[in-house]
């Protein structure tokens, strides 16, 4: 993984007296794939929309590259966002939809004044803390609010001047890439000059050809479609070569380049990209989502796929730092939607830029992140990798949450040894005392159902369902609910014996405050 990009500090958010956040701490990488995952009501969709900026934290700091952005507006901070419904726009075509961030917003000028922020960031932040401190003198708190006015007019200042500097920057590189083409364009243009003994030579071949298929037709007029046909290539290439086609192209290539060097060089300076230069973003965009051909279709004969890619390709054509997707894929069908999370995360790879997921399905979050990160009641409960979190959950929530889980009061034995429902296990966790209860975790795939009289465990069959892969098998052994993914069926009511190896049985520390 690259440098934080990210860092979420003690953030809290109240809605009406209610905690929707509660003093949440979390830094994400650079190129990252991160998922927030939870159910509704979590604190999720909160906090993807505080790090957008779209709301603003009660209390903590959101820290962008480096930079506290609590209070930066969302189209200054280097994120783009896809949303659950899309929210394109109805009245436009599918390019004018993905293009309308290119042509209407400045980019460029957020980057140069972002840097420019940053060198007084440590300074600007001190001063917040320290005038907001009680034991501040009132003369100091003035002489700190007249040096935070200093600070913003010098940010405004700088800007200016780093500006500029970029503007001559770009009208010296555009220069230099148009000398060398015109360079090119010349040397070819000299070189078709010079060919004009050749076009005289192909105009005599072409008065001598035409004068023979003429003769041909004459022969015989109800081949004259055939006879066309035969001679096609041979007359294109001579009318080519007599009317020196290659140079007038190249003289209007010329021009073509004259016009895009000036266009170039009027965007400069509003630090805005040329009309070629956003065919090529957007051609590119809708390329990476499979959308090549679809420039002019209205995006409201479009199904909800095609909609959500061009939503994606809307966000990703300006190339922003961090992508934001809001359960962009809740609207498919499942097996678009399963399409769809294996191209996003092959499009995240290509990309290169951080994803900062939200779903509330399990499966989606394990397939496609990085870093899954399990919320509940506004609180973080787990963060790991894909594998961690299912393997190694660390609560009762995030292992009942996370896929299905049969979940036992257990007491630890010491030597790797744990016993429930009154058997003893050997398992492969240490970290516990003899005797310390304990929450043990096995998943419904991990059991193996065996003979009864090589059972740990023996339940009576209560229900029986086919899942398409495996029947999922409910077995009750001394009240308690056992639930197995099998591969062959079992009777209602007939006895079951099932047993699990050590490395399968997860524990748990028992949380006092967590029911049962």
């Amino acid at each position: 993984m690259g440098k934080k990009l990210i860092e979420l500090k003690n953030i809290t958010k109240i809605y009406d007296d209610k905690v929707v956040v509660d003093n949440l701490n979390l830094y994400i990488n650079e190129n990252e794939f991160i998922t927030l995952v939870g159910p509704s009501g979590c604190g999720k969709t909160t906090t993807l929309r505080m790090i957008g900026g779209f709301e603003t934290p009660d209390i903590g700091e959101i820290v962008l590259n480096g930079e506290v952005v609590n209070q930066i507006p969302p189209y200054q901070r280097p994120i783009n966002t896809v949303f659950q419904r899309y929210a394109l726009f109805p009245h436009l075509n599918v390019f004018d939809n993905v293009a309308f961030g290119l042509r209407n917003f400045n980019r460029q000028f957020e980057e140069i004044r972002s840097e420019v922020r940053k060198r007084y960031e440590e300074e600007k932040q001190n001063l917040i803390r320290k005038v907001n401190q009680k034991s501040t003198a009132r003369e100091q708190k003035s002489e700190i609010k007249l040096r935070l006015k200093a600070i913003k007019k010098q940010i405004e200042e700088e800007t200016a001047v780093e500006k500029e500097k970029w503007i001559a920057f770009k009208e010296k590189e555009i220069q230099e890439r148009y000398t060398k083409k015109y360079g090119l364009l010349e040397k070819e243009t000299a070189l078709e000059e010079t060919r004009e003994e050749e076009a005289e030579q192909a105009w005599r071949e072409l008065e001598n050809l035409e004068a023979t298929i003429a003769k041909e037709i004459k022969q015989n007029r109800f081949l004259k479609a055939r006879i066309l046909a035969k001679y096609e290539a041979k007359l294109k290439e001579l009318r080519f070569t007599a009317n020196q086609e290659a140079l007038q192209n190249l003289k209007k290539e010329m021009k073509d380049l004259e016009k895009k060097q000036a266009e170039e060089e009027k965007k400069a300076k509003s630090l805005m990209m040329s009309k070629h230069h956003i065919e090529e973003a957007v051609h590119d965009a809708l390329k990476l989502v499979k959308l090549e051909g679809f420039e002019k279709r209205k995006v409201t004969s479009l199904s909800g796929g095609e909609q959500q890619r061009v939503a994606i390709a809307r966000a990703i054509v300006n190339r922003p730092k961090i992508l934001l997707l809001d359960e962009p894929l809740a609207a498919l069908d499942l097996k678009l939607r399963q399409n769809m999370q294996y191209e996003l995360k092959e499009m995240q790879r290509e990309l290169g830029i951080t994803f900062v997921f939200v779903t509330h399905d399990q499966e989606e979050a394990l397939t496609m992140s990085d870093t899954v990160v399990v919320m509940n009641k506004g609180v973080i409960q787990q963060i790991g990798t894909s594998e961690d979190i299912y393997n190694e959950p660390k609560n009762r929530f995030v292992a009942s949450f996370i896929g299905e889980s049969n979940i036992i009061r257990g007491t630890y034995l010491g030597d790797r040894r744990v016993e429930f429902m009154g058997v003893e296990f050997e398992c492969v966790d240490e970290n516990f005392e003899a005797g310390e209860a304990c929450d043990v975790v096995i998943r419904p795939e991990d059991f193996d159902v065996v003979p009864l009289e090589q059972a740990k465990l023996i339940g009576v069959v209560d229900a029986t369902i086919f899942k398409g892969v495996h029947f999922e098998i409910c077995a009750i052994v001394h009240g308690k609910e056992f639930v197995l993914h099998q591969y062959e069926n079992a009777k209602v009511g007939e006895k079951i014996g099932f047993c699990v190896d050590p490395y399968e049985i997860h524990l748990m520390k028992v949380d006092p405050n967590e029911a049962i």
